[in-house]
This record gives C-alpha cells, structure tokens and sequence, in this order.
C-alpha cells in the first residue's frame, strides 16, 4: 500500500488544536516538516469547512494543507485533507 503524498503546493502539518464553536471552528496545524513553502515552527490555521473528509480532524493527526496564504495574523489553507493509505503502489 502506498501513503498519500503532497503535491508541490500542499504542506504536511500536524493537527495540535481544534478552536471555537459551531460555524466559527478552525484547526491549528504545525508543518511536519521544514518546506519549501512555510518554515519550520509556524501555525497554519484552516476553516472546519475547508476540511475534506467525512470524519473530523483529530489531535496528532498528519493532514496535508493546500493553498497556504500567508495574512497579517498568520499563515491560512484554503484546503485541507487527511493522509490515507491507498491501494496503489509507490
């Protein structure tokens, strides 16, 4: 089974924290790893209904984040969707 992997404009980050209440949720995210895109260190906010996948994301998780725009207040992904493992080979 291979991993799904980013593509040149997704990051790899790691979920720390799920904030706010109903419409108004948002996930932080920490990259995994130092990119080519966003450094080492820096949160990357996304909208719960920029997430795509029928189960939300948990603490820990590895997601990959695409569309990263960097605002006033911090880095944001207009995209966001888990790591999977699927049937194809590597």
């Amino acid at each position: 089974m291979a991993r799904d992997k980013p593509n040149e404009n997704e990051v790899e980050a790691v979920v720390s924290a799920i904030k706010g209440v109903g419409d108004n949720r948002y996930v932080v995210a920490y990259p995994s790893q130092d990119g080519k895109l966003v450094p080492s260190g820096t949160t990357i906010t996304f909208s719960m209904s920029e997430w795509k996948d029928r189960f939300e994301p948990r603490r820990g998780q590895v997601v990959l984040l695409g569309d990263v725009e960097k605002f006033a207040k911090g880095w944001r992904a207009r995209r966001a969707r888990p790591i999977r493992l699927n049937s194809k080979e590597e």
